[in-house]
C-alpha cells in the first residue's frame, strides 16, 4: 500500500509511463528516466516541490501515472528505496516477460507514441 514520504529524508520521485506502464523516475531537467542510478535525488523543499508539479502536468499531458515522493537511503552512491514496495517497483515486473515482450517493452517511446 502507498504510504506518503516522510519528512526530512532524501526522496526520489516515481511514476509509470503511461503508454507501457514502465516504472520511471524524475531526472535532471526534469525529465523522465528509467534508471533509478539516473534518478535526481531531492530533500524536502522547493526543488522537490517543483519535480511533483513536474509530474502532475505529465499526467494533464496523458505521458505518466500515479507519480510520488518515495523515501530513499543512499547506499554506494545509489538511492534505494526504504519501503519494500518501491524495492519491487525498482527491480521491474514480477513476472517474466518472453523476448516480444522484453523488446515492445524496451522499445523507444517516440516511435510507440507513432503507431
Amino acid at each position: 500500500m502507498y504510504r506518503p514520504a516522510i519528512a526530512g529524508t532524501e526522496k526520489i520521485v516515481i511514476a509509470n509511463r503511461l503508454i507501457d506502464g514502465v516504472v520511471i523516475f524524475v531526472g535532471p531537467g526534469p525529465s523522465w528516466v528509467t534508471d533509478i542510478l539516473d534518478a535526481a535525488v531531492f530533500e524536502d523543499g522547493p526543488a522537490l516541490d517543483q519535480a511533483l508539479e513536474f509530474g502532475a502536468a505529465e499526467i494533464e499531458a496523458r505521458r505518466i501515472l500515479d507519480p510520488y515522493a518515495v523515501d530513499v537511503t543512499i547506499e554506494d552512491g545509489r538511492p534505494v528505496p526504504m519501503r519494500l514496495r518501491e524495492q519491487i517497483r525498482v527491480v521491474g515486473p514480477s513476472v517474466d516477460y518472453g523476448e516480444e515482450e522484453r523488446r515492445w517493452l524496451d522499445r523507444d517511446p517516440d516511435l510507440a507514441a507513432a503507431e
